[in-house]
């Protein structure tokens, strides 16, 4: 059998991007498609390496392909500390195994030629490509339902994140929920709007706003309007209307603040074009998150 080290590049190539494509949805670890294309162009590479010089038998060991692995995942991913990287190397593993369960299956199934050396499994030319994809979409399935899955189990405590609300050179610190439920927005200008309790941010509001939730008048159009129309920071309110919460057809006081940050950390996203909509009611029965996000301005 004639083995085409062009032909074993490329399909190494396609099936290591799409290991390295589910690792990342697995991981919820950004990559762009270069430094996919990078870190599986890697193993690819290997594979050839191993092929023509098939006599140094240090290069096919179980280090040499463990460092070989580590080095796909810090081309794909870069380096941000041991447990993020130890955490992708995992899903990493447990994903190349899935692809591999898939391809034997479909191998043993088609009763499909395949010869072994060092370590390198070779499928007959007539077959191969088939399945190569039978088995890249068999995972890809398999990783679709198992990320539903674990998307079921992730508790509401897993989705919170920290929020800091800068207004006119103030800034407050609180605990939001990522609510995938949350598609709220400005209906004229379609900005994204996160939904803060009053008590958590009525410090850094003016005194003629807080006046409106201190009465209960936030649900009053009439009130609303008239104290925006004649307070000194009518440019940065509006009245934003919402069919949620638990009340149909309301309506929500938001304010443009200076900047949302979003995270802490090494992730963190600055968000300027965004409302803070506030709620005179508490969100969380337990007191764990102080604000709702919409799922578009989550760290990705």
């Amino acid at each position: 059998m004639d083995v085409y080290i062009d032909v074993l590049f490329v399909e190494n190539l396609i099936m290591n991007y799409l290991i390295l494509t589910v690792t990342s949805r697995f991981c919820r670890s950004s990559a762009s498609g270069l430094r996919m294309l990078a870190g599986a162009a890697v193993g690819a590479a290997y594979v050839i390496f191993v092929v023509c010089f098939s006599d140094i038998k240090v290069y096919y060991s179980v280090a040499a392909k463990f460092l070989l692995s580590i080095v796909i995942i810090i081309t794909t991913f870069s380096y941000r500390k041991i447990s993020t990287c130890l955490k992708q190397l995992v899903v990493f593993y447990a994903v190349t195994f899935m692809f591999a369960g898939a391809a034997f299956a479909f191998i043993y199934f088609n009763q499909t030629g395949t010869f072994t050396g060092n370590g390198i499994i070779y499928i007959y030319w007539k077959s191969k490509l088939t399945t190569i994809f039978m088995s890249a979409g068999a995972i890809l399935i398999i990783s679709r339902i198992f990320l539903d899955i674990v998307k079921l189990r992730i508790s509401k405590e897993d989705l919170c994140v920290r929020l800091s609300i800068v207004f006119e050179s103030r800034n407050k610190i609180l605990e939001a929920l990522i609510d995938t439920g949350n598609s709220l927005c400005d209906p004229i200008s379609k900005t994204p709007v996160v939904v803060v309790e009053y008590d958590a941010i009525k410090d850094i509001l003016p005194s003629d706003i807080c006046a409106i939730f201190e009465e209960y008048m936030e649900d009053n159009l009439n009130c609303l309007t008239e104290t925006i129309s004649k307070s000194s920071w009518y440019s940065r309110f509006r009245v934003i209307p919402f069919t949620s919460l638990g009340m149909e057809n309301g309506i929500l006081l938001g304010f443009k603040p200076d900047s949302v940050i979003i995270g802490d950390g090494e992730r963190k996203k600055d968000i300027n074009n965004v409302i803070v909509g506030i709620y005179n009611k508490s969100l969380s029965k337990n007191e764990k998150y102080k604000a709702l996000l919409g799922p578009e301005l989550a760290i990705k």
